[in-house]
């Protein structure tokens, strides 16, 4: 059992309940086949500090009737667990287990055709700390076939972002790989109008809301349907922000988009 997250888990965990709950009826009288992926999977269980034990969101995902369901995980020893969870959960259904990092499983989603093969799905990506490479995202855009619930690392990224600048190398080349662009800097970073003590130009970093503003900007460069309100999960105990849940589809039609968006604003706006 994995042992970890908040008050925040059981909100970011009833969202994605309610979104699939919608999904399966919206696709209930369609000629499509359903697959749900969770690209970090995990145990099954979760245990959170001062709330205890509940299930994690492969967990969930199972009562809801999809055709096909991938669970990713880089730890054997999560997988197995989950593995052995689900099945005594579900029978007759058909459920992978994959081991490895996702961003290398996921990279190569869009080699299958799933938009006109019939198939339409939701991908719930919920990384470890900032594990999850944009590439991932644009690889899940091309197949045209999947909604996106995205837990943004936000207080993990904010973390290796200096106030004025100096960024580690090391951490400049993980958050290209986080955020898919080298120009990020340039969005995040400017001169400040006042000059220093010394007459020197300061540089001033962009804040919380300028980065989500950003990180909603980057999505809607690769995905043709984003929720501009996505939902801030917070720190209960200072109020800090620790994660962006964003909302994305990949289907390119405008009745898809509109359909999804809606029901996201109104999950949103009503938990």
């Amino acid at each position: 059992m994995q042992a970890f997250g908040g008050p925040w888990t059981l909100l970011k965990l009833d969202i994605l309940e309610k979104y699939l709950s919608f999904f399966v009826q919206a696709m209930k009288n369609q000629n499509f086949k359903l697959c749900y992926i969770d690209a970090f999977a995990g145990s099954g269980d979760v245990d959170i500090p001062g709330i205890g034990s509940i299930p994690g969101s492969a967990v969930r995902a199972i009562d809801y009737p999809f055709d096909r369901y991938i669970f990713i995980d880089s730890n054997h020893e999560y997988l197995k667990k989950l593995e052995d969870n689900i099945t005594q959960k579900a029978t007759n259904k058909n459920i992978e287990f994959l081991l490895g990092d996702c961003n290398q499983l996921l990279k190569t989603i869009d080699s299958f055709s799933w938009f006109s093969n019939y198939w339409r799905g939701v991908i719930f990506l919920d990384p470890y700390a900032m594990n999850l490479n944009w590439d991932s995202l644009s690889s899940i855009a091309n197949t045209k076939a999947f909604d996106v619930w995205y837990l943004f690392p936000l207080s993990a990224v904010n973390r290796v972002l200096p106030r004025h600048g100096n960024i580690p190398e090391s951490h400049r080349l993980k958050l290209h790989q986080v955020l898919g662009t080298t120009m990020w800097e340039q969005e995040i970073y400017k001169e400040s109008p006042q000059l220093t003590l010394f007459g020197d130009v300061d540089i001033e970093r962009a804040s919380i809301e300028q980065i989500k503003a950003y990180i909603i900007k980057r999505l809607k460069a690769v995905f043709p349907g984003v929720s501009s309100n996505p939902l801030t999960l917070r720190n209960p105990k200072n109020n800090s922000p620790l994660f962006l849940l964003c909302f994305a589809v990949s289907n390119p039609s405008s009745s898809a988009i509109n359909l999804s968006l809606k029901a996201v604003d109104h999950i949103l706006t009503h938990t």
